[in-house]
């Protein structure tokens, strides 16, 4: 463990987050304390970004636990712009079709509403039988519009006064940055680099010639896991990872996707299936790395990630998600085997001068994926938990460990607010169904790193 450092970044989520806020707050839920209230790390300058905002963290090696500092990836600041107007276009292609799970609520509000504005317009306009009914009716309208003139002032005052800033910096971008639109692409463009460029810094960054980190691990919340997902399978892309041909971590790999159920099957795979699947994912990262692989990300964390409505957000359906992930434009974990093989090439690998090199769509045959999130109350229709959380495995495979956390109540229960929570409990850790729990076992702090 001599001289050993880990890097774990923080993607934040959807919102106007300040820097250094999510990775403050995430800091003492990620990192156990010494003793209790008690954790030990320093502010440090930060040596993977060229932002004067930015800061790392570093925690002392601790016990088996090796050096280990933490970063932020912020891109609040690129997401500037924001008007509700933007949010039209996924509103009506949601609306027409039955609701995503854990938004039922919010579906049937919608059309509660719709249905009554209807109804008011159709009852204003019945037609007037006497002179003595159209007076009242015509005193009755008047009324109303009062009436609803001055809530709707009201509503109107409140809505911009407090609403706007929530919703547009929030849900809008949701929407914007999964938005194919001209007006949403360099923002998209910019916050994807800023992300790969922050990972690839992570990997070049050396200390007397040797890599300044061994590991690095992505947490991400939010809309940040799907920043961090495009990051992942960004640079995974741009970086030669090969190994020895016939090598039996790759063969251990393989034979392990295999076993898992294919992508799109309902059936989740066995606690036996996913840890061996996990396992070989650990081992073959650490040939990789033996045979001079530079890839150094082992894990990848999200919580709370509106992901789990991938097929209506990221694409125009579920047939259009099926067809980009048949492409394998749209990696999975594990990732799908090539199509057709050559000579001397295996399911998840091409032979190449005498290596076997893992294909652009399989950086999950190495980055173990972890998906926390607050499960929702189907009887009250998605209403109490976190609105915008859930299960990944069914669209992204069976490779995914999907946590539902059934600790931290009441907290996880509250409407809306819950998916704010879930670095909020850091005293919660020695509860097994704590978020935090399950956080520190995704994290895996004290792993044994290769040299």
């Amino acid at each position: 463990m001599v001289n050993q450092r880990q890097a774990v970044v923080i993607v934040h989520g959807m919102g106007e987050q300040r820097p250094l806020d999510a990775l403050t707050k995430f800091i003492r839920a990620g990192l156990p304390p010494v003793s209790t209230g008690d954790w030990r790390f320093y502010s440090k300058r930060d040596v993977a970004s060229e932002s004067f905002e930015s800061r790392r963290f570093l925690a002392p090696a601790e016990g088996a636990r090796p050096q280990t500092e933490f970063f932020e990836y912020h891109w609040a600041h690129l997401m500037q712009g924001n008007r509700m107007s933007d949010m039209l276009p996924t509103f009506l292609k949601l609306i027409r079709r039955l609701p995503p799970r854990g938004l039922g609520f919010a579906w049937l509000a919608s059309w509660v509403l719709l249905v009554l504005a209807g109804w008011g317009i159709f009852v204003l306009d019945i037609p007037f039988e006497d002179e003595k009914s159209a007076l009242e009716n015509l005193l009755n309208i008047a009324f109303t519009v009062l009436g609803t003139g001055t809530f709707g002032v009201v509503l109107l005052f409140l809505a911009t006064r407090f609403g706007p800033s929530f919703i547009t910096n929030s849900f809008v971008d949701v929407v914007r940055y999964l938005d194919t639109s001209p007006r949403s692409y360099a923002v998209r463009r910019d916050i994807r680099e800023g992300m790969v460029e922050l990972l690839r810094r992570l990997h070049e960054e050396r200390i007397g010639g040797e890599p300044r980190y061994q590991r690095v691990i992505i947490v991400a919340h939010s809309l940040g896991a799907y920043i961090a997902y495009d990051g992942i399978t960004s640079l995974w892309g741009m970086t030669r990872n090969a190994v020895a041909p016939g090598s039996p971590s790759l063969r251990t790999l393989e034979t392990a996707a295999a076993a898992m159920p294919g992508w799109g099957e309902e059936l989740p795979p066995t606690p036996d299936e996913t840890t061996s699947y996990r396992e070989a994912q650990w081992g073959l990262w650490t040939d990789l790395r033996a045979q001079g692989s530079q890839w150094r990300i082992t894990d990848f964390i999200s919580c709370g990630t509106p992901m789990c409505f991938a097929e209506r957000l990221y694409t125009k359906n579920r047939r259009d998600f099926e067809a980009r992930v048949a492409r394998r434009e749209i990696v999975t974990c594990p990732p799908l085997p090539q199509a057709e093989l050559g000579a001397g090439d295996t399911p998840l690998s091409f032979s190449w001068n005498g290596l076997s090199v893992l294909n652009d769509w399989s950086p999950f045959a190495v980055v173990r994926w972890t998906n926390l999130y607050f499960p929702f109350i189907p009887s009250f229709c998605g209403f109490l938990g976190d609105w915008f959380g859930g299960p990944l495995g069914r669209l992204f495979g069976s490779g995914v460990r999907d946590i539902p956390v059934q600790g931290n109540k009441p907290w996880r229960l509250i409407p809306g607010w819950a998916h704010s929570c879930y670095f909020n409990f850091p005293d919660n850790r020695d509860d097994d169904d704590s978020v935090t729990s399950h956080l520190a076992v995704a994290l895996d702090l004290t792993a044994t790193l290769p040299d």
